[in-house]
């Protein structure tokens, strides 16, 4: 079998800058021992990021017990430059910019109520336009995650009016000429799930995202499944038998969604707006009409979590839903109606710690895998790592 030289070049570059974004502060050495390869060669490698500004060297690491020359030790360069991740849903748009080792900051969100298509990305291009002015450092890359279905970053599917078939990517990427990458909320959600929570924390989960929609995204062994035409996941129209007539059926988005949860909340309550505080202080004092909402929407997401763990039999499953995040007493119950169902797998159910900006920063990690030339291999973002190090001489 005949190695194309060039391809093993591009693995091996790829495998030194994972390690060094991953395992960072790290020596050359110790590199060489972790992917078995050539201390010549990840010395090349290292040079050539060095010189590309891509990595930094930031002290010396501890000689070994045999003494020797203290090891230099190099990190990824962050200051190398960030990448924007946006979220774009029904009644509005949210935004961070993001360093390359994942720290998130200038998190924006914006109104988009009563607002047509165009004006909506005429509002998104000027807040990336004043990211950059704003910026000492240049722009990598943008992410957008929206409901629907994404495949080979085209939108062939979008509960938002018109974006259905809209090349987004090629029109953003147009104007900033950065690479831009689609995804949608419940895979973003997945994604950050497996980058943000420690190396192989989670190899094998599903997200549930309950926004506009209810979508799953899954991760199989570490990677993202997408299914046919990106399809996967696509949990919110499969049908559900109604809890109290089982030859009636809807689907999961009308028992589960967002929306017509908080609907049926602001009808009760006689409003037509969406008070948090009032529901939270109506859970605290037992208001029946909302604690029978809130019971069949636990006893519904039961059913649709169940079913998942016994189909994909995952490590855990995560939920993402701001009335989760207002009410996360609610879990318990949800907990306990699953509990109940007579499947064999019975995942661990947990809330996601970062409700607001997870689907955010999977984005993020998204449009870093594609900036870095990363794309096919794991980054674990957000561990603390301490190193021994002195600094380097000049």
């Amino acid at each position: 079998m005949i190695i194309n030289k060039h391809i093993m070049r591009t693995t091996n570059e790829k495998q030194v800058l994972q390690q060094i974004v991953n395992a960072g502060p790290i020596s050359r050495s110790q590199i060489s021992r972790n992917l078995c390869l050539n201390k010549v060669t990840v010395s090349d490698i290292y040079s050539q990021l060095l010189s590309e500004g891509l990595i930094r060297e930031v002290g010396h690491g501890v000689s070994t017990r045999n003494g020797g020359r203290k090891p230099v030790m190099a990190l990824l360069n962050v200051g190398y430059g960030y990448v924007i991740s946006i979220n774009i849903l029904r009644s509005r748009f949210s935004m961070i910019a993001c360093r390359l080792d994942g720290r998130s900051e200038n998190y924006q969100s914006v109104s988009t109520r009563d607002v047509d298509l165009t004006t909506v990305l005429d509002m998104i291009d000027e807040r990336i336009a004043a990211t950059i002015a704003a910026s000492e450092t240049k722009l990598l890359g943008i992410s957008f995650g929206l409901d629907g279905v994404i495949y080979d970053n085209q939108i062939l599917g979008a509960s938002l009016k018109g974006f259905k078939n809209f090349d987004l990517a090629k029109y953003f990427s147009d104007k900033f000429q950065v690479p831009v990458v689609l995804e949608n909320l419940a895979n973003e959600s997945a994604i950050y799930e497996r980058d943000f929570s420690g190396k192989g924390v989670y190899n094998n989960l599903i997200s549930v995202t309950i926004r506009d929609q209810v979508s799953a995204g899954i991760i199989t062994e570490g990677h993202l499944y997408r299914g046919h035409n990106g399809e996967a996941g696509n949990i919110g129209s499969c049908p559900l038998a109604d809890r109290y007539e089982e030859k009636t059926s809807d689907t999961v988005n009308h028992y589960v969604a967002e929306r017509p949860v908080l609907q049926k909340i602001m009808a009760y309550q006689k409003l037509d707006r969406v008070d948090v505080n009032r529901i939270r202080r109506d859970y605290l004092g037992h208001r029946p009409e909302l604690l029978a909402i809130l019971d069949e929407f636990a006893f519904y997401l039961a059913k649709v979590l169940g079913n998942l763990s016994n189909t994909f039999a995952p490590d855990a499953i995560v939920v993402n839903a701001p009335i989760l995040e207002l009410l996360p007493e609610i879990m318990d119950k949800v907990r306990t109606y699953v509990d109940s169902m007579a499947i064999m797998r019975k995942a661990p159910m947990i809330l996601t710690k970062n409700a607001k900006e997870a689907s955010l920063m999977g984005g993020a990690s998204a449009i870093i895998h594609k900036a870095l030339a990363l794309d096919d291999l794991q980054l674990t973002f957000g561990n603390q790592r301490s190193a021994v190090l002195e600094e380097v001489e000049s």
